[in-house]
């Protein structure tokens, strides 16, 4: 599998911590991991409760049933765990812990014996006065979990005094165990009059690693091979933090009556009530959804792809392959110390990149330092470079001195140590600057379904469901995914009709990135568009670099004729020319001379021009365009849609910026113009919104509040819910963040920069928010009244999943003569989303191009069979020719 199979929905920035950060904050826990803040923390290896959840997971929250007796959300989780594990009867816990508790209080007595494939359990039996032994098989080297039931059928045989037997799947977290071996476990231990506890908690993990074992499962489903395994058991425990993907909670469930009642009697005196034990409704929401989704074929393979990759990229480090990530031997990483192995590895980890990795138990000297990987929470990139920190530690070795311990601690996380800090190269990471927070799932199809839906939506991709597509680039619009911050202010929100703070909030920060008097908060960008058009346009000019569709209806809608007066380099897709959304000073002033400056009522200014490619314009086109219009009394009114983009580029290709702030490069931009419409579902990080800023215009701004009134909302929400008010604030402290903008544009030149390589026709330079494929040059032999752009973008879904949009000859429509305009740019734009995919998503809409590439003479042209007049290419239909 190249990809994830979803999408991402909320992200949580991470802190890209500095050395001396880490320094003080290693200082301030005494060397000790395990109490650094998490705040100080890059990225956490740890995988218990960090797991990303899925949108429908994170959806039971708010139907969380928070009553004491007779739960809803007992009734789910109980019925989930019936179809899938096959037991009727469960116990809820708040965690393992309380599950483990809970068997050995009603279980186990003095002087028992419990026989073991894990220690785990150990602390709660000694506190019955018991014993926990493990019988494990030496040296199998495929199932190092296994329990060596020759010596267990021995050690039962006669024996009253053994409550249970205890298997845990991928034992120590590294540990397999075979179907086999807990079949006959679950035989002896019925032969003798015990019973078998099973701890599911990696059963995906170590289902999936039985089924890339053996021949016999190679087909099965492992929904399948998960009941084959809960089926050979009289106990079941899990724990919800790990394979279903929750927080908290775990549970106990058996089919047989006499124990479970023994459990629901018990759980009141530590854990709550028999229907929620220590979990709020809304944890065993979140579980009993987890438990339906671990089974999830595409969604498990994702998860041990991941480990494995991240565990190839480790070079010469010795380590155990585990349900989660890798178990490193430190006494062999660092086999030049005499102690504290884990601890000083763990501590010079942190020391050089921020990451954290920690040990919890009783002290002692361990020999295993797990790197957990987050399930579904992190990307191949930021894995790969945690492994590349890892590698060049192991290089820096003989440079690291153990911790010397200064207490006497009986716990991991009483440990307090003094180090002599190593002398380590900093690792300074360049990946998303975030952790995935929950996710969405998205249409896994095949190529024959997805010819059947691109056939029924008549060839247009903006008619086809999103449940049967796979990786969305239709647009950039609405579709980035929000913080975690941004849901923390929709959620405390004030909703009002009238004036609410998370208005006046909004105008500040917007007055402060754009330096404009007047913000006006609009639905959406069009909205804007509409406002401005009508207020500004009675007839006339509108001269612009390039149309963009909703832009140029307005204008004509108002009564004004749109002039394009972008440079000519922008309608040649070769051309390398990196400013190709400058304007054309002598094509306006052309304009200005032939129809008077007093027939244009203001130059549409678009940055990072979408029609062109996402192309930006230069600070000096900028200024110049600002400076020849003001000494004409023209107004120069931007898209300030992609703004933050815009700026991005002029930093990244214009030495005079490059340690300017994105902020700064901003305020300069708008400062050359009279004021700005903006769609905020784009740079501005929102789902919904827009809005009109007028820089000091009292009378445009009061015309724009009369029409605001009229179409939009109240005065001070523009048709906004307060939420989304609230979440645009926070938007914008976010899109100007450097680390977020370049992750943003530099994925972008990800996939064109692959494309490229492999010969593919593109709109260059690649630009920031879309690749753009040629098509007159993917298909040339296609009519462009044979709508190549549009065969194209249907192809490619049939071909992957992926869906695009046609800018082309259908998107420019019909002259007054009703022939095509067949304008000179043929495209299908790649649009995407920011912070929804990661880089493994490019690596396949790559691949699929690259292979549509090669087949390409087979791709037909289209004809239309429904043509709409206005902005045909929403809702017309199409059909082979």
């Amino acid at each position: 599998m190249i990809s994830e199979p979803h999408k991402i929905k909320t992200i949580r920035k991470v802190n890209m911590t500095t050395f001396q950060e880490r320094v003080n904050a290693l200082q301030e826990a005494h060397y000790n991991t395990f109490r650094i803040p998490s705040d100080k923390v890059t990225f956490d290896m740890t995988s218990y409760g960090t797991s990303a959840v899925s949108q429908d997971q994170l959806s039971g929250l708010f139907i969380g049933d928070e009553t004491y007796a007779g739960s809803r959300n007992f009734e789910h989780l109980e019925d989930i765990v019936y179809k899938t594990f096959g037991h009727k009867n469960i116990c809820p816990t708040h965690n393992i812990k309380g599950s483990i508790k809970l068997i050995n209080s009603t279980m186990v007595s003095e002087g028992d014996i419990v026989y073991s494939n894990s220690l785990k359990p150990e602390e709660l039996t000694k506190d019955k006065g018991a014993t926990i032994q493990t019988l494990l098989v030496e040296n199998d080297p495929d199932y190092p979990g296994n329990i060596n039931t020759e010596l267990l059928e021995r050690k039962l045989s006669g024996k009253t005094n053994i409550p249970y037997v205890y298997i845990e799947l991928y034992s120590d977290g590294f540990k397999p165990i075979s179907i086999s071996n807990i079949k006959k476990v679950y035989k002896i231990a019925e032969q003798n009059n015990t019973v078998l506890v099973l701890n599911i908690s990696y059963i995906i993990s170590n289902t999936l690693y039985v089924r890339g074992k053996e021949t016999a499962y190679k087909n099965f489903k492992l929904a399948d091979i998960v009941k084959e395994i809960t089926a050979n058991a009289h106990v079941l425990i899990l724990d919800a933090a790990q394979d279903p993907r929750s927080n908290a909670g775990g549970f106990i469930a058996t089919n047989i009556d006499e124990l479970y009642d023994k459990y629901r009697n018990e759980v009141v005196v530590f854990e709550g009530l028999h229907t929620y034990g220590g979990m709020a409704g809304r944890t065993m929401e979140v579980f009993e959804r987890g438990i339906k989704e671990m089974v999830y074929e595409e969604q498990a393979i994702w998860i041990e792809e991941q480990i494995k990759r991240f565990a190839s990229n480790l070079k010469d480090i010795p380590y155990y392959l585990g349900a989660d990530g890798v178990y490193i031997k430190v006494d062999e990483f660092l086999s030049g110390l005499e102690d504290n192995h884990a601890q000083t590895l763990s501590s010079a980890l942190y020391l050089k990149s921020g990451v954290r990795t920690f040990l919890e138990s009783r002290y002692s000297d361990e020999k295993i330092l797990p790197v957990q990987i987050q399930r579904l929470a992190m990307t191949n990139l930021q894995l790969d470079q945690i492994a590349e920190a890892i590698n060049e530690l192991y290089i820096e070795r003989e440079k690291i001195d153990a911790l010397k311990l200064i207490n006497n601690p009986a716990w991991q996380d009483e440990a307090t140590y003094k180090w002599k800090r190593p002398l380590l190269k900093e690792f300074v990471f360049n990946c998303e600057p975030y952790v995935i927070q929950n996710i969405e799932h998205v249409g896994v199809t095949t190529h024959e379904e997805r010819l059947k839906y691109i056939k029924g939506a008549g060839y247009n991709t903006f008619l086809l469901k999103s449940r049967h597509v796979y990786i969305d680039f239709l647009t950039d619009s609405g579709t980035s995914s929000q913080s975690t911050k941004q849901w923390a202010k929709y959620l405390t929100s004030s909703e009002t009709q009238a004036s609410s703070i998370n208005y006046f909030e909004l105008v500040d920060v917007l007055k402060d990135i754009t330096g404009y008097k007047y913000i006006i908060p609009t639905h959406q960008g069009r909205a804007a568009e509409h406002i401005m058009s009508q207020c500004l346009i009675k007839e006339g000019y509108v001269p612009g670099n390039m149309y963009f569709t909703t832009t140029k209806l307005h204008q004509e809608l108002a009564g004004g004729i749109f002039a394009d007066v972008i440079v000519d380099e922008a309608h040649e897709p070769t051309s390398t020319f990196m400013w190709k959304g400058n304007i054309d000073i002598n094509k306006l002033e052309t304009i200005v001379k032939e129809h008077g400056a007093e027939s244009i009522p203001y130059i549409s200014f678009e940055f990072s021009v979408n029609m062109a490619g996402g192309q930006p314009a230069s600070m000096d086109n900028i200024k110049e365009v600002y400076e020849y219009c003001e000494k004409r009394n023209i107004y120069v009114m931007f898209d300030a849609t992609r703004a933050v983009e815009n700026a991005y580029m002029i930093k990244k290709k214009d030495a005079r910026y490059h340690n300017s702030a994105i902020k700064d490069i901003l305020r300069e931009m708008f400062s050359y113009g009279h004021g700005c419409t903006v769609s905020s579902k784009k740079d501005y990080l929102v789902n919904i919104g827009g809005f009109l800023a007028i820089k000091d215009d009292e009378k445009f701004y009061e015309d724009a509040m009369d029409m605001l009134r009229k179409y939009e909302g109240s005065p001070t929400n523009g048709g906004l819910a307060s939420g989304d008010l609230a979440a645009h604030t926070q938007g914008v402290i976010e899109m100007i963040d450097f680390d977020y903008i370049k992750e943003r544009v530099e994925q972008t030149q990800y996939l064109g920069k692959k494309l490229l390589e492999a010969g593919i026709p593109i709109v260059e330079p690649v630009g920031s928010h879309a690749v753009f494929l040629d098509a007159k040059r993917f298909l040339p032999h296609i009519d462009q009244d044979n709508y190549p752009a549009q065969a194209l973008a249907s192809a490619l879904y049939v071909e992957s999943g992926v869906r695009g949009m046609e800018r082309g000859n259908v998107s420019k429509g019909r002259g007054p003569d009703g022939k095509n305009y067949r304008p000179a740019l043929e495209l299908v734009r790649l649009t995407i989303p920011r912070r929804a995919y990661t880089n493994s998503h490019m690596d396949l809409v790559a691949e699929k191009i690259i292979a549509l590439y090669k087949k390409r003479e087979t791709i037909k042209g289209l004809k239309f069979i429904y043509e709409p007049d206005k902005l045909r290419f929403f809702q017309g239909r199409f059909e082979e020719i």
